[in-house]
């Protein structure tokens, strides 16, 4: 077996480029491999943070939601007592217009003695009795 050394050189240069290609293949390798470790531990923080954000808006959400509530609450409450307070409106209309017609019916029944009083100067006395009986 005859080994030519013309052949043998080209062989190992060929081994040495192929080594070094594998060198920087195996480094490009290592540095992918690093990255890979970076963004998990970037994905592993904002994780953690997506947790926390999420917690917070659950507490949000409990709270919102307790307000909300409250606020159904106080508007029945409102709803009630703005009904209550247009049956008392009603009410006071309906005493006002009563007062008034109780006012004004003495007062119609004077006014017309009044007038036959000045219409009739001989019979004074008569109806001066009856409107001070009208007016007790």
């Amino acid at each position: 077996m005859e080994i030519k050394t013309g052949e043998l050189l080209t062989k190992t240069e060929d081994l040495i480029e192929a080594n070094e290609s594998l060198r920087l293949s195996n480094i490009k390798v290592k540095e992918n491999i690093e990255e890979m470790k970076n963004t998990r531990k970037d994905l592993t923080e904002t994780e953690k943070e997506l947790i926390i954000a999420n917690t917070d808006l659950a507490e949000a959400n409990h709270k919102l939601s307790t307000i909300n509530h409250e606020m159904i609450k106080i508007t029945s409450e409102l709803a009630t007592a703005n009904e209550e307070i247009r049956q008392q409106a009603l009410r006071q209309k309906e005493f006002m217009d009563i007062a008034a017609h109780e006012l004004r019916t003495p007062a119609q029944s004077i006014l017309g003695y009044s007038e036959m009083i000045l219409s009739e100067p001989a019979n004074n006395a008569k109806y001066i009795k009856v409107i001070a009986r009208n007016a007790n």
